[in-house]
């Protein structure tokens, strides 16, 4: 899963040249009335990029050339409390629900009138809350300050996460991601710096690459419907503890030098429960699998 789906984000990234013909939609412009962006975005079937612009300071600059016969976009900010507040909706028409989203999206052929390209900052703290319905996203955090994260994937296959060395400025408080029927890969997550993972599984597919090794805690809950959870997992010099929720009707695979102290709780050699950089997991498992794994 995680060749395929990371595929499919690269393959996003590189088709960028594609578009050559995106629009301006939307921009907040810088002010010293905040510091904060709270950016809320619903797309209901389309592509989406988002990531740091190197040669754009605004806060938050929205491109897009979507056919406008089937898209209705949206957006509306305000400044509250030291926040700007920015709402972006990617509705289609005539959809009233998930059959008709998903009929539509099916049958759109020309997938080039539905790219939309989101510009954020270095300066600037963000609160990103992101709902894709279908389609593919594509969410680089590199560069910018995020405090908190919410992804939630309809039927979409998103890949989001860090370039390799460049961590999070800040401390996330909350990373938190869902996945109905689609799929997430989350690269790099040693980089996000989150004191919180919270990972919900319904029938889709979910990765959480923790490779590399960590340099603070990091607590991980996680729960697992019907679908599947895989976990990367640091080979050495960080202590990872597993806690595991099961049902009769699941899978659950540990990786190998995990040993079991109490039923269901396992830790690895490096363990100590003191530690700075304990990554801890509890993980609810229903119908699913869950796999722990080291990078092959």
């Amino acid at each position: 899963m995680l060749r395929l789906v990371m595929i499919a984000g690269t393959s996003l990234l590189m088709s960028l040249g594609a578009f050559a013909q995106l629009t301006k939609f939307y921009t907040v412009k810088e002010s010293t009335q905040f510091d904060t962006v709270d950016f809320y975005l619903k797309a209901t079937a389309t592509n989406c990029l988002l990531k740091r612009s190197e040669t754009d300071n605004n806060p938050l600059t929205i491109y897009g050339n979507p056919d406008l016969e089937k898209i209705n976009p949206s957006f509306a900010n305000k400044v509250k409390n030291n926040t700007c507040y920015a709402k972006l909706a990617l509705d289609e028409y005539n959809s009233s629900g998930f059959g008709d989203s998903f009929s539509m999206a099916v049958s759109r052929s020309d997938k080039e009138n539905d790219f939309w390209k989101v510009n954020l900052n270095e300066s600037e703290i963000y609160k990103l809350n992101l709902i894709y319905g279908f389609g593919n996203a594509d969410v680089n955090l590199t560069g910018t300050s995020v405090q908190r994260l919410k992804i939630k994937s309809g039927s979409a296959d998103i890949v989001v996460g860090y370039d390799d060395g460049n961590k999070n400025p800040i401390q996330m408080d909350t990373f938190y991601v869902k996945a109905d029927f689609g799929s997430i890969v989350a690269k790099r997550m040693e980089l996000a710096r989150a004191k919180n993972v919270i990972t919900k599984i319904g029938f889709g597919n979910v990765l959480l690459d923790f490779d590399s090794e960590m340099t603070e805690k990091c607590n991980v809950d996680a729960s697992v419907g019907a679908g599947n959870l895989e976990i990367l997992l640091p080979r050495d010099g960080t202590p990872v503890r597993i806690q595991i929720r099961d049902s009769p009707l699941c899978a659950v695979k540990i990786a190998k030098g995990f040993e079991e102290v109490e039923k269901n709780v396992f830790v690895n050699m490096s363990y100590d429960a003191n530690a700075d950089n304990l990554l801890s997991f509890d993980v609810d498992v229903a119908l699913g699998m869950v796999r722990f794994r080291y990078t092959d």
